[in-house]
């Protein structure tokens, strides 16, 4: 079963702008904000594109590389040398070989090597930035003096306008917890640029669990000025979809996903979106198009099913469910994804099927109140209502505080079993002395209500052989007792009127006062009653 907690869509009109790329630079803009995986992809894609800037780009590919748990200094240098080797003007390249010197305990060469960078773009004053970053990523503390000393002279040389110097700022004190501090932060950098990417997504980020909408509002804004940003669409997107507004995160995605610098995981997302969206036919076309290029996606491979299945495909859904459980013996499997194989089989009419799925999601989530209840359902199903009623019981048990229509349910799974017990009169009066322990719970839990009644006085005549006694005559009276205080319930023009209870009522009290407790009078009573209510039935 899913919960519908998401989105009806796909993107109106041209999506012409959302279509272009930025290259080289979005990679340089996932690596700002973090995404270092995501960021090497795309510049490793680009490299060789004619307007990357094979300087810029191997001077981020060397820091990613610095930038991972265990640093690969051999990989940094070597991008920063074919950095350099496309561009010896390129500071930043300097800068790098700065940072791996650092690393290897060398503060002098790396002093002389950030001198050459500083010296070869005087005016750049993310080049300071850059050198202040190096020194903390080696150590912040050994090295307090040097990032104080060039965060200053890059706020003095840029008259505190270097939008590069407030995102590290930022990331230190976020690195020291100091969320607020931090989100005021990167609000300036964004302040002094308009299009600065790792600002935006950094205050956004840091912001978003205090005031998700304001982060949202400042991601729009930031794609305002830089409406081809693949990070800005994707950050936007997820923003959206974890603030809860499911159709315009879909929306989102849906612009993203034009991007050539979108990944594969990004359109399985945009497929899961669609389908929680109910927006069913575009989902599975965008599982298919994933599919087609990587038939062993399993996100895809589920997708597909689950989508069918609700667009009714049933046959199809069995057919790929199966192939989707078969292709991924040891998947990471959801019961959701058990409960809609299930669903399709049962509407294929192969409930003893779709009951073999309903036992393997209980076995592999034993504590799943959901698929427990589901379970009893197909138990009842099949026809086994002795299961039924015991993982019913189960489910009972998984409850904090049942209601008492759980109750009440329960109390229908064990009078199914003392109905079909048959000759075996111990099974019977063991079923429905548990079916009378929570009716009594329902009776004790709900509002007055004769429906109760009636099957506390059915429980009560299975548990005596199928045969009514004084109990059960009583319950019977007191169910009809509670009907007679609104007479409409006894009214043939009231098309919800209560009549048929009344009769069941009639015809186990004349049995009872007839064959059990022999009396004429009351039998004569009763009767008198079920001819009344019979002409009302037209019966």
């Amino acid at each position: 079963m899913k919960v519908k907690f998401l989105l009806s869509l796909l993107v109106a009109g041209s999506l012409g702008a959302a279509a272009q790329s930025q290259g080289y630079k979005d990679g340089i803009e996932y690596y700002k904000a973090g995404e270092y995986e995501d960021a090497q992809t795309i510049l490793n894609n680009t490299i060789n594109d004619a307007a990357t800037d094979k300087a810029m780009s191997n001077y981020y590919l060397g820091m990613i590389a610095l930038s991972q748990k265990t640093p690969d200094l051999a990989a940094a240098k070597k991008y920063f040398d074919a950095g350099i080797a496309a561009n010896a003007d390129c500071a930043y390249n300097y800068v790098g070989l700065g940072a791996i010197e650092l690393r290897n305990g060398n503060s002098g060469a790396a002093s002389d090597y950030f001198k050459k960078a500083t010296g070869l773009d005087k005016k750049n004053y993310e080049i300071l930035v850059d050198i202040a970053r190096a020194y903390y990523k080696a150590d912040p503390v050994a090295y307090a003096k040097e990032i104080a000393k060039y965060l200053e002279k890059a706020h003095k040389d840029s008259k505190h306008t270097e939008p590069s110097i407030y995102v590290l700022e930022g990331d230190m004190l976020f690195d020291q917890q100091d969320w607020g501090g931090a989100a005021a932060k990167y609000e300036m950098a964004t302040g002094y640029d308009k299009a600065n990417p790792e600002g935006y997504v950094k205050y956004a980020r840091t912001n978003f669990n205090v005031n998700p909408q304001f982060s949202i509002a400042k991601l729009r804004e930031f794609l305002q000025e830089s409406p081809n940003s693949a990070l800005g669409q994707r950050e936007l997107a997820e923003s959206l979809y974890e603030a809860k507004f499911w159709k315009q995160a879909a929306e989102q995605y849906g612009q993203y996903i034009q991007n050539p610098n979108h990944f594969t995981k990004d359109k399985e997302r945009y497929a899961v979106l669609l389908y929680w969206a109910e927006d069913y036919p575009q989902s599975l076309s965008v599982a298919n198009e994933v599919l087609s290029v990587n038939p062993s996606s399993f996100q895809a491979q589920r997708l597909r099913f689950l989508n069918e299945n609700d667009l009714k495909q049933y046959d199809k859904a069995a057919q790929d469910a199966a192939a989707f459980f078969n292709a991924n013996p040891n998947g990471n499997f959801t019961p959701n994804d058990y409960t809609t194989y299930a669903d399709a089989l049962s509407n294929l009419g192969q409930d003893s099927l779709a009951l073999v799925q309903y036992e393997a999601a209980v076995n592999k989530f034993p504590e799943n109140g959901d698929l427990l209840k589901g379970l009893s359902s197909m138990y009842t199903a099949n026809k086994k209502y002795d299961r039924a009623a015991d993982v019913y019981a189960q489910y009972i048990g998984t409850l904090e505080e049942p209601s008492a229509n759980d109750y009440f349910t329960a109390s229908g799974r064990y009078l199914n079993v003392a109905a079909t017990a048959g000759d075996d009169q111990a099974l019977r009066a063991q079923a429905a002395t548990k079916g009378l322990e929570f009716v009594d719970q329902a009776i004790a839990k709900a509002d007055p209500n004769p429906i109760l009644l009636q099957r506390k006085a059915r429980l009560q005549i299975a548990k005596n052989s199928n045969t009514p006694d004084a109990d059960a005559i009583a319950t019977y009276t007191a169910m009809t007792e509670m009907l007679d205080a609104d007479p409409a319930n006894a009214d043939a023009a009231n098309p919800n009127n209560n009549l048929d209870l009344y009769r069941e009522a009639a015809l186990f009290s004349i049995k009872y006062y007839t064959d059990v407790a022999p009396d004429k009078d009351k039998a004569a009573a009763e009767s008198a009653k079920l001819t009344e209510i019979t002409e009302k039935l037209g019966k």
